[in-house]
């Protein structure tokens, strides 16, 4: 995984080295071609906007067009964050009872399921799994172990290094099917095919007809809560001159914002956000390590509510994002592909249709 590349000229590398008409023949594939970006999206160093208008540059809009589809999903689970703050807890379309916590077997690895025990062990490793992988072990979780989404989505979360909120809970809704009210199912054959394995009578390896109507398979009955917790530098409050300072989030690491301006630059993680959304000591290291693209930045861990109490006359400016709607401060818009496309949709096809109005004015380019 690329993620241990983070200076910003390597990030502009990779995003040069993106071919987006293999990305649309394999995408899908774990050999496929990828463009590794996720991190870097997910914690605001680029955003899907940068991205598509660089590939534009080079490649035309038909070209883009699956690429930027893809990001486009990141895009529509933003939306939907906005709308259900709670995404991450609450089931959009609440469907049969699940079991609390998550197969045993799938957070140690061992589920008999060759490759996807392989992608845990990288995962915990490298922060990194492949989105389609993701997707199969959801599967396990939810659809045939009947477990909520809330505590192996959590988990996944907290070892991704390109873990978001939206996209990660949104994702384990979809495959839940309480996003949809479809939930989703692959069996051994569709594993064989995407990881290039070939593996044998599993208890995926059935039609998807019989999955549909599987009870739990034994390997997937016990169930535990994961022991999630991040450990944060202990800081104190910074020590601020300028009249304005700029709030930067883990979700926001943009080396062009207001990077002329002459203010405070003060990274803040909030430790009562962490208590509800967990990461681990590698994706905190790899978010903190982000920051040396910031120059002069500070790091806090402390609650916003004392910084504004210590600094009553600053001007605080942070970018909007529903996780820190909380901040009593002022707020700029985020970049979108297709800002004026906002609100609920209740599926990503609908979203997408009317992305696809506003970006017809590029197919003639």
């Amino acid at each position: 995984m690329l993620a241990d590349k983070t200076s910003f000229a390597d990030i502009l590398e990779q995003i040069d080295r993106i071919d987006p008409v293999a990305y649309s023949k394999n995408r899908n594939y774990t050999s496929g071609a990828v463009s590794n970006l996720s991190p870097y999206i997910s914690r605001g160093v680029v955003s899907g906007k940068f991205i598509f208008e660089t590939l534009l540059s080079r490649y035309s809009y038909a070209q883009c067009h699956t690429f930027m589809k893809q990001l486009l999903w990141r895009e529509y689970f933003q939306r939907l964050q906005q709308h259900f703050p709670d995404v991450a807890y609450r089931e959009i379309k609440p469907g049969q009872s699940r079991k609390r916590g998550m197969p045993l077997s799938v957070m140690l690895g061992k589920t008999g399921i060759t490759v996807l025990d392989d992608a845990i062990s990288t995962l915990y490793l490298t922060g990194h799994m492949h989105n389609h992988v993701r997707l199969y072990i959801a599967s396990l979780c939810c659809t045939l172990g009947k477990c909520h989404f809330n505590a192996p989505a959590a988990w996944m979360y907290y070892h991704l290094s390109d873990g978001d909120v939206a996209s990660n809970f949104g994702s384990w809704q979809w495959v839940a099917g309480t996003l949809t009210g479809k939930p989703y199912h692959a069996n051994q054959n569709n594993v064989n095919e995407f990881t290039h394995v070939k593996q044998y009578h599993t208890f995926l390896d059935t039609a998807y007809e019989e999955l549909a109507v599987m009870q739990i398979p034994d390997v997937l009955r016990e169930t535990c809560q994961p022991i999630l917790e991040t450990i944060l530098p202990d800081t104190g409050l910074p020590q601020l001159e300028q009249g304005t300072t700029l709030l930067y989030t883990h979700y926001n690491l943009d080396p062009f914002w207001h990077m002329d301006d002459r203010a405070e630059r003060l990274l803040v993680l909030e430790p009562s956000h962490f208590k509800k959304f967990p990461i681990s000591e590698f994706v905190l290291k790899f978010i903190i390590t982000l920051t040396g693209n910031l120059q002069g930045i500070k790091l806090y861990c402390g609650e916003i509510d004392a910084l504004k109490r210590a600094y009553p006359d600053m001007r605080f400016l942070a970018r909007e994002h529903p996780l820190f709607a909380h901040w009593d401060v002022a707020f700029d818009e985020r970049e979108w592909i297709v800002p004026e496309v906002k609100g609920f949709y209740p599926s990503f096809s609908k979203y997408y249709k009317d992305c696809q109005k506003k970006l017809s004015v590029y197919e003639h380019r």
